[in-house]
Parts: structure tokens; C-alpha cells; sequence
């Protein structure tokens, strides 16, 4: 399991969720406007959308965790000596624990339907994906 379905499972997710990002840099899908995408994804009522260039950013971030699992985990060639991939492996586990735990702080000032979906599906699963990390990264240093 430790090396099939925890980094499959975080590699597939980290990757949709990069992807959804590179998505969001240009529309609000699958919101029907900005305001509705503020409020639930983003936790303002403001309207503004993020910054393209932020926006990006962050999925390029989520893409490259999803491709440092498969290097940790020896699915595909790796760059770079071990212990940077091992390095990289546990902060991203530990930046995935601080979003997920600190995520409630989030809501504090949120808007209504963002605290909603950050309660149920966005914190937790930052936290389900730190343990699925952490899972990975253990498992490389074991080996």
C-alpha cells in the first residue's frame, strides 16, 4: 500500500487540484461568476479574483508535489541527490499539515459559504494529503 496507493492517491489529487488552479488564473470555473468563486474558494466577498500570475504559482506548486511523490517514491526517474527529494517531501508534508490544521484559523472573517466548504472538504483534505506525504516521505527514508 505504502508504495501504491498513498503516493497514487496524492499524486492524482495534488495534480487535479494544480491543474484546477491553472484553470482558475483565467475564469472562476466552475463557479458562475467571480463573486460566487470569491466567496467559496476564496473566502472574500470582495469579488476580486486572484492574481493570475498567484494563481499559477500555486498549481505550478501543486504539479511539482505531485511529480516529487513519484520521484520519492522511485516511479519515475529522479532529479536531484536524496536527501533534497527527501527534504522537499517532508515540507511539502509539513505545508500541506499547516494549511490543513491552520485552515479554521481561515475562517475566522470568512465569508459564509468559503467557511462552509473549508470546514467539510478544504482543511481536511490538506490534512488527509499531509498524512498520505508523510506516509510517502517515511517510507523513502525507510528504504
Amino acid at each position: 500500500m505504502v508504495r501504491t496507493v498513498a503516493p497514487v492517491v496524492l499524486t492524482i489529487t495534488l495534480a487535479g487540484i494544480g491543474l484546477l488552479h491553472f484553470v482558475w488564473a483565467f475564469t472562476p470555473w466552475p463557479m458562475k461568476d467571480a463573486l460566487t468563486f470569491t466567496r467559496t474558494i476564496g473566502g472574500s466577498d470582495d469579488g476580486v479574483m486572484p492574481s493570475a500570475s498567484s494563481t499559477t504559482l500555486v498549481g505550478v506548486a501543486l504539479v511539482g508535489g505531485a511529480v516529487l511523490t513519484l520521484m520519492v517514491n522511485e516511479t519515475i526517474p529522479a532529479i536531484g541527490p536524496k536527501w533534497l527529494r527527501l527534504a522537499g517531501m517532508y515540507g511539502l508534508t509539513l505545508v500541506l499539515l499547516v494549511r490543513g490544521l491552520g485552515g479554521y484559523v481561515l475562517n475566522s472573517g470568512a465569508a459564509e459559504a468559503f467557511q462552509r466548504w473549508n470546514t467539510v472538504l478544504y482543511s481536511p483534505l490538506c490534512v488527509a494529503l499531509a498524512v498520505l506525504g508523510g506516509t510517502v516521505a517515511t517510507a523513502a527514508t525507510r528504504r
